[in-house]
């Protein structure tokens, strides 16, 4: 007797929302939460260690870089093992290395002293790397698991709601720093948390089912997921489980990505992911040290930071819900585009030596991290559309390895600038990223694999598409 013939994404397309998924959403943004709090540590403590250990500015540039380093790292190399061993171990993994490296993170600090400034650095470089690794597993992990959770009706949505949380993760770390007594803690409470998550979220997070459905010995625990994402017994484990997709197959993923339907969506999404995560660390790392103290207080500045970090909710979750009517290959590019004017308009703020309104500086700030920020959304949204399950979390996660160099930049570009003699006008240097934007818009709108606004059918999902 033939096997009855399933298609996984069906499934899941006709599925509601409520609850299996709602809950997995909750769990991916706790989790993404943390993750932002640790990305955004640095631009938060960075000037507390310029001014209690006498470090220069140019100083913070190795700690920055090993972290982004460590986030390209990652996001290869978890997301290559998502696709092998499954998206949540690979999860859990991800959360273990957070722990890890904020904890030692925090211990070298706290031991830390303008006497051994130097040496502490070079020991803080080594576990932000460690912390890196992590955060670089992080997201892209949790965009492909999320992506395969969620019916293609609510999907980009969830996706753009989940990523938006690591800005909103940010913000929280902006508030910790703002009440915490020692800022060495900052560090630790980056560490404590995933471990809390790591422990509470081990037995409760299932995995993805069309990861399952590659796999035949895993199918009879894929019919019990289906079954509980259904609320009621439909599948006994017999069934023949697949996942109908789109895209030319080739002997490997990373020849895959780059064969004749892959390779133009390929180029294009590294190209805009490198420079939009360009501007993003530029932003995330630098803003309060390149706004200067005695034109913006410290404080406006500070508050600058929080609000790039607060604006990605609306841009990430306003943008999803418009794809939903016009596709994200316009959506996308308009919000990229916000963000090339809004930097500008900050260059143009700063022009001479008079102080800027404050409000004008907080309210470009905020217009730009709703673009910027929420651009990271559109990216690993497209990015787990143009590609197919059985590589999804290799493809997001190379991307976003690539989208390091833009990154690793950031802190090199930072650090140059920082050290010309004499120093050019910020205003200049806040052009020079408006012209890096400009560049994330042009080729996001050139990717061919965009998601097409929904009609309510499959072809909305996060299969490849062209």
């Amino acid at each position: 007797m033939d096997k009855k013939t399933v298609d996984v994404g069906e499934v899941i397309n006709s599925a509601k929302y409520f609850w299996m998924p709602f809950g997995i959403t909750i769990m991916m943004m706790i989790i993404m939460l943390t993750d932002g709090f640790d990305l955004f540590l640095m631009g938060h403590v960075g000037n507390h260690l310029v001014t209690d250990w006498g470090i220069s500015r140019a100083s913070l540039g190795p700690i920055n870089t090993a972290g982004l380093v460590g986030m390209a790292v990652g996001s290869v190399t978890l997301g290559w093992l998502g696709d092998r061993i499954g998206r949540k171990r690979s999860y859990i993994t991800c959360l273990a290395f957070l722990c890890v490296g904020s904890v030692l993170c925090y211990m070298a600090a706290q031991a830390g002293t303008p006497e051994t400034a130097e040496a502490t650095i070079s020991k803080m470089t080594i576990w932000r790397f460690v912390t890196g690794l992590g955060m670089g597993g992080v997201t892209p992990l949790a965009t492909t698991l999320i992506s395969e959770w969620t019916s293609a009706r609510v999907r980009s949505v969830i996706v753009a709601l989940v990523i938006s949380s690591v800005p909103v993760g940010g913000s929280l770390a902006g508030f910790a720093n703002s009440h915490v007594e020692e800022w060495q803690k900052m560090f630790l409470i980056g560490g404590l948390v995933p471990l809390a998550l790591f422990i509470c979220f081990g037995m409760l997070l299932p995995e993805s089912p069309k990861y399952l459905s590659q796999r035949p010995d895993q199918h009879a625990k894929l019919a019990k997921l289906l079954n509980r994402l259904l609320g009621e017994k439909r599948f006994d484990g017999t069934e023949n489980f697949v996942v109908q997709e789109e895209g030319k197959r080739s002997s490997n993923w990373l020849v895959m990505i780059w064969n004749s339907y892959f390779w133009r969506a390929t180029l294009l999404i590294w190209i805009a992911f490198s420079f939009n995560s360009f501007v993003l660390y530029m932003y995330t790392n630098y803003l309060k040290v390149l706004l200067p103290e005695d034109r913006v207080p410290v404080e406006a500045a500070g508050t600058a930071l929080s609000l790039f970090s607060i604006g990605a909710f609306f841009g990430s979750i306003g943008g999803a819900f418009l794809i939903r009517w016009f596709g994200s290959r316009w959506v996308g590019s308009g919000l990229a585009f916000i963000g090339v004017l809004g930097t500008a308009m900050l260059g143009v703020l700063l022009i001479g030596s008079g102080s800027p309104a404050v409000f004008s500086v907080l309210l470009f700030s905020f217009i730009v991290g709703m673009s910027i920020n929420g651009m990271q959304a559109f990216m690993y949204a497209v990015s787990a559309h143009s590609y197919p399950t059985e590589i999804r979390g290799s493809a997001v996660g190379m991307a976003q390895t690539v989208s390091r160099i833009g990154a690793v930049l950031s802190p090199i570009v930072a650090t140059a600038y920082f050290n010309m003699q004499p120093l050019p006008g910020v205003n200049l240097f806040f052009w020079f990223v408006a012209i890096c934007a400009f560049i994330t818009t042009l080729s996001f709108f050139l990717i061919p694999s965009h998601i097409p606004r929904y009609q309510g059918g499959a072809g909305a999902g996060a299969g490849s598409g062209h």
